[in-house]
């Protein structure tokens, strides 16, 4: 060993950090390699390494025995990226799906608001013409073709103010009044005579006179006793099976009387002379339950003649119907309608009329009216 130099030795059991180095008087020793030796770690007790218990090298030991494992890390990191790729597909589905309801949502509003208006209207049902009430304002006059302002079926009642030429008025009713039992006082002050005063049959409802609850011939007067002239009414049926309207001039009594009516199927002249009936004329007439028709039936010296058009149409110009009889000279005007069971029998308005140069005989109150 050269004298000049000095080594230092470790012992095999001393740390790395603590090396350490002298330096001499002549030169500076060369570091000399140091050949630790392997330093053996306790085992535990399943004969694996400290790191393996750990899990710090759990790769690196399988490799180290040649035994060729999965690495846990790797099938990890698989998982993660499954469930990434996943998620990315999901995402821009789920955003779809929403898009999709809500463009739904609106496409439904949007037709619902153009469809339900139209909808609503088309179940909408026009009212029955039959319940319509009436007007005063829309009569055609006595002796005037009527106005084709309303529609079919509708009705068309009487107006006083408006009278033809060489006719005064005598009554009127409208019936422009209270709900009341009996048809009692017309508008124009008369009070209506015969049947019209029984309470059980006769009624006045929602502007109109009504009939019901009965069967047979049922007699309602208004106005004077006089001569020549006409009567006018409007006025509707539920059913014509053994019913009919019909209005009377120079009505003496239940059992003498002219008579003018439609049936459903006809128009009629009748004559009543002591019970007797006569039919003196009739023309075809069809006629609709629940449709309102208007009725104009003048006599003059022996002359009748009558005329009927379903409410709302012009008024023929020429009368339809007519025959000659002198056996009755003068009396009252009003009206004879005849009820079958079950029928309702609906009046707007009435008229009677005197022609110039008839004057009346005698009123209701001089002579009462059975």
């Amino acid at each position: 060993m050269n004298s000049g130099e000095r080594k230092q030795w470790f012992a095999p059991g001393s740390a790395v950090g603590d090396d350490r180095q002298e330096v001499t008087s002549g030169a500076i020793t060369e570091p000399q390699p140091l050949r630790l030796g392997r330093q053996r770690q306790p085992a535990d007790k399943a004969g694996r390494l400290p790191e393996e218990a750990a899990g710090t090298r759990a790769a690196a030991a399988p490799k180290e025995r040649g035994v060729s494992r999965p690495a846990p890390a790797i099938k990890e990191s698989g998982n993660v990226a499954e469930e990434a790729e996943t998620e990315a597909t999901a995402g821009p589905s789920s955003k779809r799906g929403s898009l999709l309801l809500a463009g739904l949502l609106v496409i439904t509003v949007l037709f619902s608001l153009i469809l339900l208006p139209p909808i609503e209207a088309a179940l909408q049902l026009p009212p029955s013409t039959a319940q319509s009430r009436p007007s005063a304002n829309q009569a055609s006059s006595a002796g005037q073709a009527a106005t084709p302002s309303a529609s079919r079926g509708s009705q068309v009642t009487a107006s006083p103010t408006a009278l033809p030429a060489g006719m005064s008025l005598l009554a009127a009713d409208t019936f422009q009044r209270p709900d009341q039992r009996s048809w009692g006082r017309a508008t124009d002050g008369h009070p209506w005579q015969g049947d019209a005063r029984l309470g059980t049959i006769f009624a006045v409802s929602h502007h109109q006179g009504q009939l019901s609850n009965g069967q047979g011939a049922y007699n309602a007067i208004l106005g004077p006793t006089f001569s020549d002239g006409e009567v006018f009414f409007t006025g509707a049926i539920n059913r014509f099976q053994q019913a009919n309207l019909g209005a009377v001039l120079r009505w003496m009594d239940t059992n003498n009387w002219y008579k003018a009516y439609i049936d459903g199927g006809q128009l009629v002249l009748l004559k009543s002379s002591g019970g007797m009936q006569t039919r003196l004329a009739s023309v075809p007439f069809t006629a609709q339950a629940n449709r309102f028709y208007s009725l104009r039936f003048r006599i003059q010296g022996d002359m009748l003649q009558a005329r009927a058009w379903l409410a709302g149409t012009p008024e023929p110009s020429q009368w339809q119907v007519s025959a000659r009889d002198d056996t009755f000279q003068s009396g009252f005007g009003g009206l004879r309608l005849v009820l079958a069971a079950g029928s309702v029998i609906t009046i707007s308005a009435f008229q009677a009329l005197a022609l110039t140069g008839s004057s009346p005989v005698a009123s209701p109150t001089e002579r009462p009216v059975a």
